[in-house]
């Protein structure tokens, strides 16, 4: 799985840094996650956490553009009922697919994310049950807009996520369906 990875990463860097790198295509992106977790039979709730990485955009015709990125984001779940708090860092490879008109001075855009990711580390009171019988993969589906001025570009994404936090068979009927969902806000800077 690590390997799956590492060959994703790389693939990604090549993509940015292999030919020709026009100017304004390769970037950093960074921002803030606002998840609306659900930890089964032990409640939900929205906790504010991180991510940041790298992107690279593909200008197509028609006002189209495909944005790459690889991320590292923390998501995370407490609950104030019982003492339980988790936090998972991921690697996220997303594809954006943006459609925007290019209006000089600066490109609204509307985008569709799809996203998969592995969980590298885990923290928290659930981190030792995280860590043996977790489920390391999530993927999913980003819908969300932004705004493009110059270098800067500013996204509001709403992130589905497909896949649970622990399995069925290992949850013992407190996470059943637990996952991850929720609004990341970022920032871009193409150089």
């Amino acid at each position: 799985m690590k390997k799956m990875i590492l060959a994703a990463a790389f693939f990604l860097m090549s993509l940015c840094f292999g030919g020709d790198m026009h100017a304004g295509n390769f970037g950093v992106c960074g921002g803030a996650n606002f998840h609306t977790y659900n930890l089964g039979n032990i409640g939900s709730g929205t906790h504010t956490q991180w991510h940041a990485g790298f992107v690279y955009k593909f200008n197509l015709p028609l006002g189209f553009q495909i944005q790459p990125s690889l991320l590292y984001d923390v998501k995370a779940a407490t609950s104030d009922s019982m003492p339980v708090d988790l936090s998972v860092g991921y690697i996220d490879l997303n594809a954006s697919f943006q459609w925007g008109p290019d209006l000089i001075l600066f490109r609204p855009y509307v985008e569709v994310c799809p996203f998969a990711g592995y969980g590298v580390n885990g923290w928290g009171d659930l981190k030792n049950m995280w860590k043996k019988d977790g489920n390391r993969w999530e993927y999913g589906v980003g819908l969300g807009g932004g705004l493009q001025i110059w270098r800067f570009q500013v996204n509001a994404r709403y992130n589905w996520n497909f896949g649970t936090v622990l399995p069925e068979s290992k949850s013992k009927g407190l996470f059943d369906n637990a996952d991850f969902n929720g609004v990341s806000l970022s920032l871009t800077y193409f150089f």
